[in-house]
């Protein structure tokens, strides 16, 4: 009995082990494309396959994949989300023309919140719903809101750490056009 107590002490003690290593290693994934970002690397986003806010169908990252796109973590209790709101909403207008996407992931909300955030604002560009956040996590996203600002071919140009502004978007959508 001694033996299986022993046993069983030594099996758990290795599962612990096995767990922490896990989480550290996510722990560093997690963070390493906008570590990439943040160094001027050009990586390639991290591909997504998300439920439309809508709930009309699915919004992938790869069918903007020949355009220049503004990805936008955001949630409807997020202050700051609400200031930029109305300036995404202008600039997504403008940009449209010139045939730079707009792309909005609502994370770790209510649908039915972000539905009304998104009406309120006015926000017709397409939206994902990230649940569980397990997509901002794959980009590194720790706050609310942050925006990523893509090349044609799918790499990350510039890093917003918070809200954006017109001018300092406008620039990255020109740097990303001739990446």
């Amino acid at each position: 009995m001694k033996r299986l107590f022993q046993a069983l002490g030594i099996a758990a003690l290795i599962g612990l082990v096995v767990v922490l290593g896990v989480a550290v290693e996510r722990s560093r994934s997690k963070d390493a494309f906008v570590k990439s970002v943040a160094a001027g690397r050009l990586p390639a986003a991290p591909a997504f396959n998300l439920p439309a806010l809508s709930d009309q169908g699915r919004v992938r990252l790869a069918d903007y994949r020949g355009k220049v796109v503004v990805l936008n973590f955001w949630a409807s209790w997020c202050a700051p989300c609400e200031d930029e709101a109305p300036l995404l909403a202008s600039l997504s207008a403008e940009q449209q023309k010139d045939g730079v996407a707009f792309v909005g992931v609502d994370a770790n909300d209510v649908v039915g919140d972000a539905r009304s955030f998104a009406r309120r604002f006015g926000l017709s560009y397409p939206m994902a719903h990230d649940a569980d956040g397990s997509e901002k996590d794959r980009f590194g996203v720790t706050g609310f809101p942050e925006t990523f600002v893509l090349d044609r071919t799918g790499r990350a140009v510039q890093w917003f750490p918070g809200p954006i502004d017109a001018d300092s978007l406008r620039a990255a959508i020109r740097k990303a056009e001739n990446a």
